[in-house]
This record gives structure tokens, sequence and C-alpha cells, in this order.
């Protein structure tokens, strides 16, 4: 008999899942990841980084919200398992709009007072800086903690280097 290796979409809603419980108990309205080892533990998303922002939000509660470039699209929503919240943006957008909106679209039910947006290791400065310019108001963090409390191991495998794909799929 074949054994499988695949995890499946279950999975990886009960891995956000977990990870929302975290976000919740520690007041985080969300976590903003890019491609990297918590992306693929949490989502099962594989995706090279480029100077194109590809990007997921996963808030305190609800869907992921992805933000994609307009012409990936078809390729991504053959690799999005979990969500279906897909918003492209084209060459003349902006990804970080997209980003904010989507972070404030989830924001119901969240603790007062400013928000608090867990920022993944992996992410580049300028997706930071490019969010923050938008929403200067939010209170930014790391967002390691909160990954390590919702169970995310994501350290890069030995060898790999940041931003390689994970071994915790």
């Amino acid at each position: 008999m074949q054994q499988t290796t695949e995890t499946t979409a279950a999975t990886y809603k009960e891995r956000i899942g977990k990870l929302q419980a975290a976000m919740k108990e520690f007041g985080y309205q969300a976590v903003v990841l890019e491609p990297g080892p918590a992306m693929v533990y949490l989502t099962g998303v594989r995706w090279g980084k480029s100077e194109r922002t590809f990007a997921v939000v996963l808030p305190a509660q609800g869907e992921p919200v992805w933000v994609l470039p307009g012409f990936e699209e078809a390729r991504a929503r053959e690799l999005i398992h979990v969500g279906d919240d897909i918003r492209v943006w084209q060459e003349d957008d902006s990804p970080y709009e997209r980003i904010v909106q989507g972070i404030k679209d989830r924001a119901a039910g969240t603790p007062a007072g400013p928000p608090r947006v867990g920022i993944d290791e992996a992410a580049r400065f300028f997706v930071f800086d490019g969010i923050r310019k938008l929403a200067p108001k939010l209170d930014y963090t790391s967002a390691a903690t909160i990954l390590k409390q919702g169970g995310v191991d994501s350290t890069p495998p030995p060898g790999r280097g940041r931003g390689g794909a994970g071994r915790n799929e």
C-alpha cells in the first residue's frame, strides 16, 4: 500500500486555527506572511520571492486574505488550499493597499486599542515599509513569538538560508 505524505486542507485549517487562538490570547489582529517556512507550514503554499509581492494575511478570526500579482492568479489558485479571498493587484496598483484592506476587513471582534499586527521574519523590509506607510497607527511587531505560540517553527532548515522552503509541511 502506497503511503502519502500530502498534507490535507483540513490540517492547514487546524494549524491556522491554533495560530488564531494564540493571536486572540495575545491580542494580535493579524499576522502577515510572505513566502517562507511559516507560509508553507500554515497554508502549504510554496512560492518563490520576486520583486512582486505575494502575501497572506492571517486574521485572528476568519479566513486568510491572499494578496498576489494579477498575472499569477491562475497559478496561485492551484496552490492555495485554505481561503478563497484572493485580492490581486496589477502593475499600476499597490499590493500594500490590498494587504492593509485585508487587515481592516477582518478586524471585527479584535481587542480595543491600536491593532497589533505581526510581521513574519521572512517578510522583506520593503513589504513591511509599504504596509506601515499606509497604516501607521497599527502596532507592528515581529510575528516570531506568536507563530511559535501557535505551533509554527519558522526556522529555515540547515543549509537552506532565510526564506527557503520549510521542512514542517
